[in-house]
């Protein structure tokens, strides 16, 4: 309900605090609008800022939007904050996202204040919306069909009348000059100032069944009511909808703060006809992880098969492979150190890893293997092993960790973006070559063992 004037003065505030913040290069703004294409209805009390940072900023973005916040809090009005780091763990809208799909729009704005509610007492939540926040007061005109009938008036024919009197001014004429064209609208000044009390005062023109015409109060054939209306009806699937949206605070997980709304939201039982979904980022993360996982799997396949082809043999390919869980383990380590989560980008760095670590396991046992054949005991020929292969094996993920602390330490523009997956594999790598030159001969020695065995026995 706020003035353009009075809005832009707001505005103006806003841009001097936030552009003198020392990281801000550049700071823009422009009235706001109910969709990025050129849809929906403009605001007046409602502006949106774009802000670019400088080339090296030296505040994170979690601290910039601090920041933004700690200046502008004196200010009158809501404010929110979205910040661009290009994070691809999000890879999609941010935050809480829960659907609720039903026919009746009251009815769903309804079970959208419960699930609001719900979602506000669950722990790491923080902004939560049903986006009824923003509806308007609406007079709603209910007409009497029996009594319209009586007139000669159907339902339609009310609303159509209502709908001429009440819509805005359209375009008469253009009138056209040598350096523009001007629209020409034609006003009726009785319907622009109408108030809710003229609605109610107004007169419907019936013509009767023997040609003469009557006018009708529309009190006497109508009831109001005055209710809240959604600014826009939003639809999917051929269903109607609304969303209930929430913010993460800072310091705790998407993952695990959805898995507390879904079990709260287990505990509320819907109207029939009504369904409550999860969407937003904690859908999109799902997915992607199913996706990942199922890379992840197919990875370990191909390179089991490709080993079993090098090394002519079943058994020293799955030797190799037992490298791969200790390089997850320092994986999972290296983000526990560095405080990040098992994001998308993340496990990206595991599937990563599952290739890179295997190198010093092949290295390894196929110079053992090689050593044996040529006549050698089998514990000095892993002895052998680990001293000859040592320094290949070191400088293999030696050069792989280097190429990659640049992206961990997140140095420079856009580093965030990939900097889980590069601690992901550092991590695994350093783990995992440390112990393969410990579990990997342990793990050969306890497989010959048993082949000794069955030899044995079968002399005997």
């Amino acid at each position: 309900g706020t003035s353009l004037e009075d809005t832009a003065k707001i505005a103006d505030e806003v841009m001097e605090r936030v552009g003198g913040i020392k990281d801000i290069e550049d700071v823009g703004g422009l009235v706001a609008s109910a969709s990025m294409m050129g849809g929906g209805q403009s605001e007046s009390n409602s502006i949106s800022f774009y802000a670019t940072t400088k080339e090296k900023p030296s505040l994170s973005n979690e601290q910039l939007k601090k920041e933004i916040e700690k200046v502008t809090k004196d200010l009158g009005g809501e404010l929110t904050i979205n910040m661009s780091n290009m994070d691809m763990s999000a890879l999609g809208s941010a935050g809480i996202n829960i659907q609720i799909k039903g026919k009746d729009l009251d009815r769903l704005q309804k079970v959208a204040k419960d699930v609001k509610k719900i979602v506000e007492d669950i722990k790491g939540t923080q902004n939560v919306s049903d986006g009824t926040e923003d509806n308007k007061e609406e007079l709603r005109v209910i007409v009497d069909k029996a009594k319209a009938t009586q007139h000669s008036l159907t339902v339609a024919q009310v609303y159509q009348e209502i709908s001429g009197k009440l819509s805005q001014a359209k375009t008469a004429t253009t009138l056209s000059t040598d350096t523009d064209e001007y629209d020409v609208y034609v006003l009726d000044d009785a319907n622009e100032s109408m108030t809710r009390e003229d609605v109610r005062n107004l007169t419907i023109t019936a013509q009767k069944q023997d040609g003469t015409k009557e006018e009708v109060k529309l009190a006497d054939i109508a009831t109001f009511e005055d209710a809240s209306g959604l600014q826009a009806i939003s639809r999917m699937d051929q269903s109607r909808y609304m969303s209930v949206t929430a913010e993460i605070k800072d310091g705790d997980n998407i993952g695990l703060v959805s898995s507390r709304v879904k079990k709260a939201l287990g505990g509320y039982s819907a109207p029939e006809g009504y369904e409550i979904k999860m969407t937003g980022e904690d859908e999109t993360i799902m997915e992607a992880m199913v996706e990942l996982f199922k890379m992840l799997a197919l990875a370990l396949v191909f390179m089991y098969l490709i080993m079993v082809a090098q090394f002519q043999s079943m058994r020293s390919p799955f030797i190799v492979m037992f490298t791969v869980p200790l390089a997850f383990t320092g994986g999972l380590l290296a983000l526990y150190i560095a405080q990040m989560p098992v994001s998308v980008i993340a496990m990206i760095g595991f599937v990563m890893l599952s290739g890179i670590i295997v190198n010093n396991g092949i290295v390894f046992i196929d110079y053992a293997n090689q050593l044996i054949e040529n006549g050698m005991e089998q514990r000095e020929a892993l002895v052998e092993a680990g001293k000859t292969r040592l320094r290949p094996i070191i400088m293999t993920a030696l050069t792989t960790i280097l190429g990659l602390s640049t992206l961990a330490v997140g140095v420079g523009m856009g580093a965030d973006m990939v900097q889980p997956m590069a601690v992901v594999t550092i991590g695994g790598l350093i783990y995992g070559t440390v112990l393969t030159l410990f579990v990997v001969p342990c793990i050969f020695n306890l497989f010959h063992k048993k082949e000794k065995a069955r030899l044995r026995e079968g002399i005997e």
